[in-house]
């Protein structure tokens, strides 16, 4: 008797030491890399977890940090897919990305989607003047980007530094194209530039500054939160709209894996919800199903936006930039 159950707790141990380890190795895990904010993050995995059982090891870090060590881990990489950041931030580094067309890409504007499939455009920021409407009166807010190189708003608008924010210099390329190196002084001479793009939209909320430059979303989350102090301006000259995306690491561990989460983000159902819970505008003109903000075809966009133009430019814009702070 004793034998026998000696024998079956040996069984047994095995029994469980095994599955553990078929676990342990063959349990379905991605790793992603983005530079989201940690709340939609945590939306969007846990929704992936739940519909396939894949493990989602999210790892948060800035764009540019992003980029770094996807290089420094070319020969060994320890994440499976970036989400999301510009599209020309991304289209620099596509050395380091798979080939990946995914069949959600299929509704997509061809400018949405990398030539050979290196990354695709998950979400478009819409970059917009926000005015605090305690500060500013309605008779007397700005109308026109250019409306900001008055004396008036001298002191009194803010924005971030495109040195250390991806979509400060978005802004910086937009304003550059309207209106050029002048129109950047005339800027710079008015504005107070701040060290991070949450400074902007946090600051104007408080009351802090009148006017700031900012994204479309941050924005709106005060005014859908029940601020009644918070305005949105979409400049007459033409609002600046940059796309972002997702793409697969090249040579990644869990290529299968990050393949199903790339074709997850890219759905009308996930876009739509990104949109309706945190208003980033999707890439997916079939997911724009919030009716909170106006629609893309509403707005007033700046034609001469072009990412691709603005990554080949940036190191000399930034250059200048500088250079224009320093003489300020």
């Amino acid at each position: 008797m004793g034998r026998k159950v000696f024998r079956l707790f040996l069984v047994l141990s095995l029994s469980i030491f095994l599955l553990g380890f078929y676990q342990l190795t063959f349990a379905k895990e991605v790793v992603l890399y983005s530079s989201n904010p940690s709340e939609v993050i945590d939306m969007v995995c846990k929704g992936f977890n739940a519909k396939t059982g894949i493990k989602v090891s999210a790892v948060r870090m800035g764009t540019g940090t992003a980029m770094k060590r996807i290089k420094a881990e070319k020969d060994n990489p320890l994440g499976d897919l970036f989400w999301s950041g510009d599209v020309a931030v991304l289209d620099g580094a596509k050395a380091y990305f798979m080939p990946y067309k995914s069949p959600e890409a299929k509704v997509l504007p061809p400018n949405y989607v990398e030539k050979n499939y290196r990354w695709t455009s998950t979400n478009v920021h819409v970059m917009i003047i926000m005015y605090n409407k305690k500060l500013v009166k309605e008779n007397e807010k700005p109308k026109y980007w250019k409306d900001l190189f008055l004396s008036k708003w001298k002191g009194k608008v803010v924005m971030a530094n495109p040195e250390k924010s991806g979509s400060a210099y978005a802004q910086a390329y937009g304003l550059y194209k309207l209106y050029g190196w002048d129109g950047l002084k005339k800027l710079i001479a008015n504005a107070k530039i701040l060290d991070s793009s949450s400074l902007i939209y946090k600051g104007v909320a408080a009351g802090e500054y009148p006017v700031g430059i900012t994204m479309e979303y941050a924005a709106y989350r005060y005014i859908a939160g029940g601020s009644k102090d918070v305005g949105i301006i979409y400049p007459e000259d033409g609002a600046f709209v940059a796309p972002e995306g997702a793409a697969i690491i090249k040579n990644c561990k869990h290529q299968a894996e990050a393949k199903q989460f790339f074709d997850y983000l890219l759905s009308k159902d996930v876009e739509a919800a990104i949109f309706q819970k945190f208003f980033r505008r999707p890439a997916r003109a079939d997911a724009a199903t919030f009716k909170g903000l106006p629609k893309l075809t509403e707005i007033k966009v700046m034609s001469k936006f072009d990412p691709m133009e603005a990554n080949k430019l940036k190191k000399e814009i930034l250059k200048k930039w500088k250079e224009i702070i320093l003489s300020k």
